[in-house]
């Protein structure tokens, strides 16, 4: 099948009989749509946007069907005018686009096509812009991104030549709200005349499913997916049933680990080609991290970067081709023409496969309720994930496991609407003072301070501390994963005394320089015990009695105190 630019108008061209698109083996009328069939959907929308218009030219939209999608994406280029693109249908995001057009598909007051028409042909010329994008910019609002044909035209015809879709039929796992979903979902197919899926497969046992349909009747399917999707493949599925049917795997929305990279070429028999860009520049580069980790860019793209490490990038898929771009991304060249990725320089990540702004983030929390600051912060674990510090006001701060958990569920509700659930924090700090060093700012030894307790499950969650004219206050938290409840009293698990004693110990040690070690107990009393969620201060100072180096500690939360009592020390050289 030829190639044909989207300028050339492909959905004219193909054949009548010609595959456009696969209905799944579970839908009501599975099996091949027709290019014809297509087109009766394109003129039915045709139809809709003549009777729906109110001249400015501009429609949002937003349908999660790609049949459908596509046929109206169609039909607003035929009539030359601006197909606009919300990255998700939450209210938030389509409060902020309320006035840029007119809403289609299944947006809140949209409407969609009826019956279908046969299409209508003119000399109308194609929009200058084919597309209208809108992404996170720097400063948390909404970024107008704005593509031209010739652009779109550039990045398929780099695609095709990099590698062609030889397979049978395109499956996806991805939105094509979004530019890679849309390039490789949508654009890449109606380009190189390859069929569709008309719904995506986001969990594994649909996938499965739909490889052995494919397997059954000997065609093989190229998958368009993202890390989430490809790192919880279970391998409880009988993978090596449908593996003939599975071409190439591609990723791309955020970085894939290694693992998951691995795992799905161990269960699918293929390699992952992971592709590297942004709703701006397109894409940049691809790799297949078990030929190693460099990034190889793209034919026709140059790379290069300056002191700062930061990526500068001509490409034709840009909309100024012949002039050098620098990019948020740090990068580290390597001499055979590649690059590794040393991260972000800017506020703008991509979470569970969602591009988010963390200033937006910062700055929706910090209209919330009782919040007087907040911050969000990115967390290296076994995929990213967003943490939350939060400064609340003493009205607001919980103080135990249940009102920790209102609190926690009272905030992503507020920003749910705005955000989408996978980009949402997942880890949440409160605080009732801001904690930061002495030059007045919250240094990355302090953030990861507030996390800690993530990777070590012995340890309390450290919320912040104080000088005290006489010792140091440290306000701390009993994580309800912490190791040491494990076993006592399995009816109502509590801190043992003997772990206060503990934790005590090693705050001295940091906050006092503390060489000296543990020798005793003197008048220690347990009134009540800690339980998992609790919020309690940790009150130490250290003295000198009778000739002898000792700890005095005292534990109190909102439900009373815990602990007091003194540590007595071995001796040191270094008494304040």
């Amino acid at each position: 099948m030829r190639h044909l630019e989207l300028q050339a108008r492909p959905w004219r061209e193909r054949e009548a009989d010609a595959r456009m698109a696969w209905r799944p083996p579970a839908d009501s009328a599975a099996g091949w749509v027709s290019m014809d069939a297509w087109r009766q959907r394109i003129g039915a929308w045709q139809t809709l946007l003549a009777r729906h218009t109110d001249g400015s030219g501009a429609w949002l939209l937003f349908d999660p069907d790609p049949l459908e999608f596509s046929a109206a994406l169609v039909a607003i280029w035929e009539r030359g005018e601006q197909a606009i693109l919300p990255a998700d249908d939450q209210p938030a995001t389509l409060a902020a686009l309320r006035d840029s057009g007119q809403p289609l598909g299944t947006l809140s007051g949209g409407t969609r096509a009826g019956a279908d028409r046969a299409p209508e042909w003119s000399d109308q010329p194609l929009p200058a812009v084919a597309l209208t994008l809108y992404t996170s910019g720097s400063t948390g609002e909404p970024q107008r991104l704005d593509k031209r044909f010739v652009q779109l035209d550039a990045e398929l015809a780099t695609q095709r030549a990099l590698w062609p879709y030889t397979e049978d039929l395109v499956i996806g796992q991805v939105s094509h709200q979004h530019i890679y979903g849309l390039l490789f979902l949508i654009l890449r197919p109606l380009a190189e005349g390859v069929p569709f899926a008309t719904r995506p497969c986001p969990y594994p046992e649909t996938l499965h499913a739909w490889l052995a349909a494919c397997a059954e009747a000997q065609l093989q399917a190229a998958l368009v997916s993202a890390p989430p999707a490809l790192s919880r493949l279970p391998a409880t599925l009988d993978w090596p049933a449908v593996r003939a049917a599975q071409g190439r795997i591609y990723s791309s929305g955020a970085p894939l680990s290694r693992a998951a990279s691995d795992l799905a070429l161990g269960l699918l028999d293929s390699p992952v080609h992971e592709v590297y860009g942004s709703s701006e520049t397109g894409g940049i580069a691809w790799r297949v991290q078990q030929q190693g980790e460099t990034w190889r860019p793209f034919p026709g793209l140059a790379i290069e970067s300056d002191s700062e490490q930061r990526l500068w990038l001509r490409s034709p898929h840009l909309a100024e081709p012949q002039t050098w771009q620098r990019q948020a991304d740090r990068i580290a060249l390597d001499p055979n023409g590649g690059f590794r990725l040393l991260g972000r320089a800017d506020r703008i990540v991509k979470i569970g496969g969602k591009r988010l702004s963390l200033t937006a983030m910062d700055r929706a929390l910090g209209e919330l309720e009782g919040v007087r600051r907040a911050q969000t912060v990115t967390l290296n674990r076994r995929e990213l994930r967003l943490g939350a510090i939060i400064e609340l006001d003493a009205n607001h701060l919980p103080h135990d496991h249940a009102s920790h958990r209102a609190t926690v569920k009272r905030l992503r509700r507020a920003l749910a609407e705005r955000f989408e659930t996978p980009a949402l924090p997942r880890y949440w700090r409160f605080v009732e003072a801001w904690p930061t060093n002495a030059q007045g700012k919250l240094t990355a030894t302090l953030r990861e301070r507030l996390f800690a307790d993530l990777d070590d499950r012995r340890a309390p969650r450290w919320l912040g501390e104080r000088a005290l004219e006489d010792g140091i206050e440290v306000t701390l938290e009993v994580p309800e994963h912490c190791r040491y409840v494990d076993g006592h009293f399995d009816a109502q698990p509590v801190v043992p005394g003997v772990t206060l004693v503990h934790w005590a110990m090693q705050l001295a040690r940091r906050l006092f320089a503390l060489e000296a070690d543990f020798a005793g107990l003197e008048r220690l009393r347990f009134p009540q015990p800690l339980l998992p969620g609790d919020r309690f201060r940790l009150t130490l100072a250290r003295r000198r009695i009778k000739a002898r180096e000792s700890l005095t500690i005292t534990c109190e939360s909102a439900r009373g105190q815990h602990a007091s009592g003194r540590l007595m020390l071995t001796e040191s050289h270094d008494v304040a």
